[in-house]
């Protein structure tokens, strides 16, 4: 059973990656969103889903907890997350664009997954190299990697560029949510820059989810493509 992600006094539990039914892959309607952070004790959640905002502004407006409103961007050369966003930025941008259109709204630039080798989605090396320096935050555990030494990697690279270090479920179904966190001290959730110094004094938590949550986003893009399919999103 998963330990509580409920934080002690002075602390905020917030997971930053988390999917909602408006991905491509994932089934979790924003109904079952709420109910899967009130269950495992978050203060908050970063709705990320690919390539749109439209769920995490939906959830928003209905959650009793904040929400934070993000995008994982597919880049030309792998993802870049977005945080504190108040537009959709389109995908297939180069890097350098997506993190500008991040800046133009204030936004926080935050690489999800960054050293996972086994997605194609992950940021290609070259452009890791070349981006690293504008980056605010990295995530150091993402409970979807196939492997813990991909997230000891990625707290290493934030360690050697001095970056603040982040964590989340990546979670696609309402089982995942919570499985890995960031706590931080306790800070405006509604403020990019309240935020991001919080974060830098924050603390990773959590471990990996079960490598069958795969199978899942699997099924949602198969369920997806069927004739008539309508996924519920309330």
């Amino acid at each position: 059973m998963r330990a509580s992600a409920t934080p002690p006094s002075g602390f905020l539990s917030v997971d930053l990656h988390v999917h909602t039914v408006y991905s491509k892959d994932s089934l979790t309607s924003l109904d079952q969103m709420v109910a899967s952070v009130e269950r495992a004790g978050l203060s908050a959640v970063a709705i990320t889903d690919h390539n749109q905002i439209d769920g995490a502004l939906r959830l928003r407006d209905r959650a009793p907890f904040p929400v934070i409103i993000g995008e994982e961007i597919k880049t030309s050369e792998g993802e870049i997350t977005g945080l504190f966003l108040r537009e959709r930025i389109p995908p297939r941008l180069s890097p350098e664009e997506t993190i500008a259109a991040i800046r133009a709204q204030g936004g926080i630039v935050y690489l999800p997954h960054p050293v996972d080798a086994v997605r194609t989605s992950t940021i290609l090396p070259a452009a890791l190299e070349r981006v690293i320096q504008q980056v605010d935050a990295v995530e150091v555990i993402n409970a979807r990697v196939m492997s813990a030494s991909r997230n000891t990697e990625a707290r290493r690279l934030a360690e050697r560029y001095g970056l603040a270090q982040g964590a989340g479920s990546d979670a696609h179904t309402p089982a995942e949510v919570g499985t890995a966190y960031v706590l931080v001290p306790r800070c405006d959730l509604t403020d990019a820059s309240s935020f991001l110094a919080a974060l830098a004094e924050g603390r990773p938590m959590g471990g990996l989810s079960s490598p069958l949550v795969h199978l899942a986003s699997t099924w949602a893009k198969i369920r997806k493509r069927l004739p008539g399919s309508n996924p519920p999103q309330s």
